[in-house]
């Protein structure tokens, strides 16, 4: 479903990503794990069109640079940090739906998937930011994409608001949507995702099951890995 081949950035003179390659089947959901500054979410603003790169990436076999309207199709990108104008749920999800050509009939389904139908009509300011992750979702489902791009989707969330996403997010995968993730949760990953790669400096160090992977991760001493890992991984 998603294929990268040679991806690299560089930004203000500095290397971010060197050369990446990355495969994602449909169906499958993979986290991308590593220390701050390894290339997590430039690897996600790439994929969904934010950043330049030299490379290719193709959604579905469909070449971002040739076809990028026809690429982003296929995509929903939920950002770290939601960001909505100060009007209702139902509002803003409105606005998005007509921006991306999308039927307004989507708008109370998902609002109802998300679990804030009886919210519709809340401004999103007064929005707790678990409210507002799930309304970041709904935004990121509309149009029906095949494949999710989820930037530490639980990162701002307390411990309730991370189960209730995470839960959430499972059972879009079970219905088989693909995911792609960038996490430093081990619990998040191990729930959401079957396979890790681990970036470190902007390349891959590690790549594989989860189950492998994992194991050269986490330990009974805590965290092991690449540099700096350790602060990442927790």
């Amino acid at each position: 479903m998603i294929r990268i081949r040679g991806l690299t950035v560089t930004l203000g003179g500095r290397s971010v990503l060197q050369n990446l390659d990355l495969d994602l089947g449909t169906g499958e959901s993979s986290a991308l794990v590593g220390p701050n500054g390894a290339g997590k979410t430039t690897v996600l603003r790439c994929l969904v069109g934010l950043l330049r790169y030299e490379g290719s990436i193709s959604v579905g076999g469909i070449d971002t640079r040739r076809d990028p309207v026809g690429a982003k199709r296929l995509l929903g990108y939920m950002p770290q940090v939601p960001a909505f104008c100060e009007e209702t749920a139902r509002g803003a999800l409105t606005f998005v739906a007509r921006l991306r050509g999308v039927s307004l009939h989507e708008v109370p389904e998902l609002l109802e998937l998300v679990g804030l139908s009886a919210h519709a009509h809340r401004r999103v300011d007064a929005f707790s930011m678990g409210m507002k992750q799930r309304l970041s979702l709904a935004a990121a489902l509309l149009g029906r994409p095949p494949v999710l791009v989820l930037d530490e989707p639980t990162a701002s969330l307390d411990l309730r608001g991370q189960r209730e996403l995470v839960q959430l997010l499972g059972e879009l995968a079970e219905d088989g949507l693909t995911l792609l993730l960038s996490s430093h949760r081990s619990e998040e990953i191990a729930a959401l995702a079957s396979r890790i790669v681990v970036l470190d400096e902007g390349c891959v160090v590690a790549a594989g099951p989860v189950e492998e992977v994992s194991a050269s991760i986490w330990g009974p001493q805590g965290v092991r890995g690449p540099r700096g890992l350790e602060e990442e991984i927790a």
